[in-house]
């Protein structure tokens, strides 16, 4: 016996348990609204639902969203809400949904089945309803909204046996455009007594013209809309107010919240009825987990409601009302009464209320205060979880009154519960900082101001730091008096890492316009140089000591042009040697050429695929970036040994990647070079790619190396990126454009030089290079033309234009520019080529948009670079000719 009465207690208990966890249980239920928040009608729907939802002893969490297609419409609006909720509620299980007005009905079944497929929909609201909307969907059902148009309208004509005409005020609104149909519907009720007129998506100000002109015999019948004027938004409400206040006719409408704002009444709709159908049937559909049979609900109740001010300015008796009609902003009858009468009814009244009051709150306060309690401490608990920021509050001796899951996850300190009544000192997270956090708590504990902002770098053992940025503000009690400290931190780090990586960009562009600038004017002096040393070796005869000394000033000079042009890589890069090229070649012959001049402690390994594609680029360039990578690498671990891995993949750049690197976004070719060495210190992360900067002794390096690769990579406009875990793997990233399907060129032989009989215009600002260059050219046996005005030389083409047979001009000239020359001479002698010269490599792709312009040839030059580029002109021109 006893071990029955056991038993029973035990299933006793189960059940309990059951019973208690099934009744707690939360039903998720989204309420899809097709307006705003705001708006009467949805907040009337909205009202009703809650009040039967309260009801019910089910435990409904009930998510509210606001389409707001009143002010918002078209289908990219639509597919980002489609997309928004989609993601909003993809963890979420709902139980029922509930839609109100068509346009939400619209809207699932349209997208529903993408997010939430199985979900029964109850809509109400719907105006037009066709069953075939929802035909073959069983998981459809709820309330139409058919307003009884007749019935208004017969009153109408009962208030005005006069009128011939109804005019219907509506917009193109899915909504507006239902109603109106319904109202099409009704029309032929009428037919030979009453016209209709519908006025749509008209301006305020037409609106207002044509009401004030409507006579005795016509009715505006208004339809809920939104309207701008001058860049406002006007409501529903509003709208029918400012219409009501300047139209000399009866206004109607049948809606119970548009009474009040300027409608005679009539039989009204409300928006409460039909918030509460809807409910009623997702409570039967939560209880049954189906739709109930009779799955829609032709129309809710709907009552004869009037504005007193507005039948009294229409002289409308009430006598001419249907019986039980509800009146607003009529006269206070109650005050009729005698006062000693009214005031022992309200006394009563009240005494009534308090003592019934009393009776349910001792009967139902202590269930309803503990779950309000428990899902209220329940929701802040999962929405302090919830957010990304490192959130916790303490009390005045800096002990801890709480934190989120993120505080007490980042700062590895156990679970949030773990550490109240606890302090810094005790849990230890990182000494620094907690000897920091204890200074601010107490500063905004002493002040009562609040610390924002603070930036704080956190270092991680075996990783990069973390920057942080804290705010501290004041906790008060219900006196005022500061009683603790609430703390935020949010992880900045990469917002930092931009930063910087932005204003390392920014430098290097200055720097590389300084440096262009400077780079064209030696290149002038050098071209000046070169030219009179080889006409001065004309005059001396070969082998004597002057002519050798002679010949060494023209190699130093070669020497510093070569010099400029390092510059000039760094500043911007050549493109004169980029060419469709086979990448995988290229890294293939580098690392092979590499592998032979390494020691054997040190390994290089190569990943590259057989099928990357072309890419424009300079050969030479990548090969050079290639050396100066695998150099660095070399030099970090030649006294340890290690791994170079050089790989090749291709790889498709976001934006936000992108923007990071300052390139486009699209498909590039990624070139990794990394090592296993010792690593790049973060402090010296930002400056390795300036020029002159080095960790290396001063026989060791220039600097220029990691400027150099910057600048030739950013020339094929492309990026670079720079990763270093000490002693696990430095890699340096290049990332190089891919431009579509590339052919490759071939190049042209044109042969030994020869000596031409040619005539030459020259055009040359530099009084230098105009003493020199036409001498160099005549002893080449070309009959030149020396100028140091383009004015001028533009004057004696245009006099003959058969005179010359190819212009040379320097591209920087005070009064124009040899581009602008071209494009100017081309138009009056386009068969005369022209070849420019410049220090500036910047405008080389403009130059090749001007026909007439065969080639640019960049300074210095030296007698046989001019003589073979004057050559490889004149033959392509004869070409081109024949």
């Amino acid at each position: 016996m006893r071990y029955f009465v056991s038993a029973f207690a035990l299933i006793i208990i189960i059940f309990s348990s059951t019973f208690s966890m099934a009744e707690i249980e939360k039903k998720n239920v989204l309420f899809l609204n097709s307006y705003q928040n705001g708006y009467a009608w949805s907040d009337d729907i909205l009202a009703g639902i809650r009040e039967v939802f309260r009801d019910s002893n089910i435990n409904i969490d009930l998510h509210i969203e606001y389409m707001d297609t009143k002010r918002f419409k078209g289908d990219e609006f639509t597919e980002i809400l489609h997309s928004y909720y989609a993601f909003k509620y993809k963890n979420y299980k709902l139980s029922a949904i509930v839609v109100s007005d068509n346009a939400a009905l619209n809207f699932m079944l349209k997208y529903k089945d993408s997010f939430f497929p199985e979900v029964p929909v109850i809509f109400c609201g719907i105006n037009d309803f066709k069953p075939e909307l929802i035909a073959g969907l069983d998981n459809y059902g709820g309330v139409l909204e058919n307003p009884d148009i007749a019935a208004n309208v017969n009153l109408a004509l009962k208030f005005n046996p006069d009128v011939k005409k109804i005019t219907v005020v509506g917009d193109n609104s899915v909504t507006s455009r239902a109603i109106v149909h319904q109202i099409e519907n009704a029309a032929p009720l009428f037919a030979g007594r009453l016209t209709f007129e519908y006025w749509n998506d008209l301006t305020l100000s037409e609106l207002l013209r044509k009401s004030r002109a409507m006579g005795r015999d016509n009715i505006l019948l208004f339809t809920p809309f939104y309207k701008g004027a001058h860049g406002e938004l006007y409501s529903a409400e509003e709208v029918l107010q400012i219409i009501s206040d300047n139209s000399p006719v009866m206004v109607f409408s049948v809606w119970e919240f548009l009474l009040g704002h300027g409608i005679v009444g009539g039989k009204l709709l409300s928006g409460q009825d039909q918030g509460r159908q809807a409910a009623k049937m997702a409570v039967e559909v939560l209880k049954t987990g189906k739709i109930p049979k009779e799955r829609v609900i032709m129309g809710t109740s709907e009552y004869f409601m009037f504005d007193y001010k507005v039948l009294k300015k229409f002289h409308i008796k009430e006598s001419l009302l249907p019986e039980d009609s509800v009146l607003i902003n009529g006269p206070d009858y109650f005050y009729k009464l005698n006062k000693q009468v009214f005031w022992t009814i309200i006394v009563s009244l009240f005494a009534l209320s308090i003592t019934l009051i009393f009776l349910v709150i001792s009967i139902l306060q202590r269930r309803k205060v503990e779950k309000r309690i428990t899902a209220q401490l329940s929701f802040q608990e999962i929405l302090m979880d919830t957010i990304p920021l490192q959130i916790c509050w303490k009390d005045k001796k800096q002990r801890y009154l709480g934190a989120n899951r993120s505080f007490t996850d980042f700062f590895e300190m156990g679970s949030p519960s773990a550490i109240i009544g606890l302090d810094d000192f005790i849990l230890k997270p990182d000494e620094e900082f907690a000897k920091e956090s204890a200074k601010w708590d107490q500063q905004v504990i002493e002040t009562g101001n609040q610390r924002l902002r603070i930036s704080w770098a956190m270092s991680r053992e075996g990783g990069d730091p973390v920057w942080l940025e804290i705010n501290r503000v004041p906790l008060y009690n219900e006196k005022g008096d500061v009683v603790g400290t609430l703390s935020t931190a949010q992880d900045v780090t990469r917002r930092v890492n931009l930063e910087k990586q932005l204003l390392q960009s920014q430098k290097m562009e200055a720097i590389g316009t300084l440096a262009g600038g400077i780079a064209h004017d030696f290149n002038n002096i050098l071209t000046s140089i070169i030219n009179s040393i080889e006409l001065a070796m004309n005059d001396v005869k070969e082998g004597t000591l002057t002519w050798k000394d002679l010949d060494r000033a023209v190699k130093a000079a070669q020497r510093g042009s070569r010099v400029v042009k390092q510059i000039l890589t760094f500043s911007r890069p050549s493109q004169e040697g980029i060419k469709p090229t086979d990448i995988s070649d290229v890294v293939r012959e580098t690392v092979d050429f590499i592998k032979a001049s390494l020691p054997r402690n040190i390994m290089v390994t190569a990943n590259i695929p057989e099928d990357a594609p072309l890419i424009m680029a300079d050969p030479t360039q990548i090969h050079q970036v290639i050396m100066n990578l695998c150099t660095n690498s070399f030099q970090s671990l030649r006294d340890s040994g290690g791994q170079i891995e050089v790989s090749l993949r291709t790889v498709d750049v976001e934006d936000e990647q992108g923007q990071f690197m300052r390139v486009k976004p699209g498909k590039y070719i990624e070139l990794e070079i990394s090592d296993n060495g010792p690593g790049i210190p973060v402090e010296i992360l930002d400056k390795i790619f300036d020029p002159f900067f080095t960790t290396k002794g001063k026989a060791e390096g220039t600097g220029l190396g990691l400027a150099v690769v910057h600048g030739l990579i950013k020339g094929h406009g492309g990026g670079v990126t720079v990763n270093s875990l000490p002693d696990v793997k430095t890699s340096f990233e290049i990332y190089l454009p891919v431009t579509g399907q590339l052919r490759n060129v071939d190049n042209t032989s044109y042969g030994p030089l020869h000596l031409g009989q040619e005539s030459i215009l020259f055009v040359e600002d530099d009084e230098d290079q105009l003493e020199t260059t036409p001498r160099i050219l005549e002893s080449l046996g070309y009959t030149v033309t020396a100028l140091s005005s383009p004015a001028e030389a533009f004057r004696q083409v245009s006099v003959a234009p058969d005179k010359f047979d190819l212009i040379i001009t320097d591209y920087d000239m005070p009064e124009t520019n040899g581009l602008d020359l071209a494009k100017d001479i081309q138009n009056i002698a386009p068969t005369i080529p022209v070849l420019i010269v410049s220090g500036r490599r910047n405008f080389l792709n403009v130059a090749s948009e001007v026909k007439n312009v065969r080639k640019v040839l960049m300074k210095p030059y030296s007698k046989n670079i001019i003589a073979d580029a004057i050559r490889e002109v004149l033959l392509s021109t004869e070409k081109i000719d024949g």
